[in-house]
């Protein structure tokens, strides 16, 4: 079966919320998450709950002004949405610091995101992050 038409917009919805304003990404959480939401970087991080997300996302080792995220794929089954992706991390000027390839699943309950894992190549990231830092 299909995510239903509802959960993957809730999952569009999300990910516009993320890149509409320079503060998308950090006050998305308390939008679409719950105080059970478990957001996991397979490999880099996991979180419990919306403050949580929110700490991570603030601390995150990227300095950034805005995100702009590239749907590659969005579908899904049942009540779990598949997001392949781009996420491009900008400057205030639109560019791109750093762009990190994803492959996202999001699972939906009760109208909030349940669970989000991202899996990416870690050893890029790790690497991109101390380029950032010279």
């Amino acid at each position: 079966m299909f995510a239903t038409t509802h959960e993957a917009a809730l999952v569009r919805e999300f990910f516009d919320a993320i890149v509409a304003t320079p503060e998308g990404f950090w006050s998305s959480f308390d939008a679409y998450f719950d105080e059970t939401t478990v957001w996991e970087n397979v490999g880099v991080a996991r979180t419990v709950g919306s403050k949580e997300a929110s700490a991570f996302a603030r601390a995150f080792p990227i300095q950034f002004h805005h995100m702009r995220i590239e749907d590659l794929v969005l579908s899904g089954v049942g009540n779990r949405v598949y997001a392949e992706r781009l996420d491009h991390f900008c400057e205030s000027d639109g560019t791109i610091i750093m762009t990190v390839r994803v492959l996202g699943v999001l699972e939906i309950e009760g109208g909030k995101i349940a669970r989000w894992r991202d899996y990416f190549d870690t050893a890029g990231f790790a690497a991109a992050i101390g380029k950032q830092a010279n």
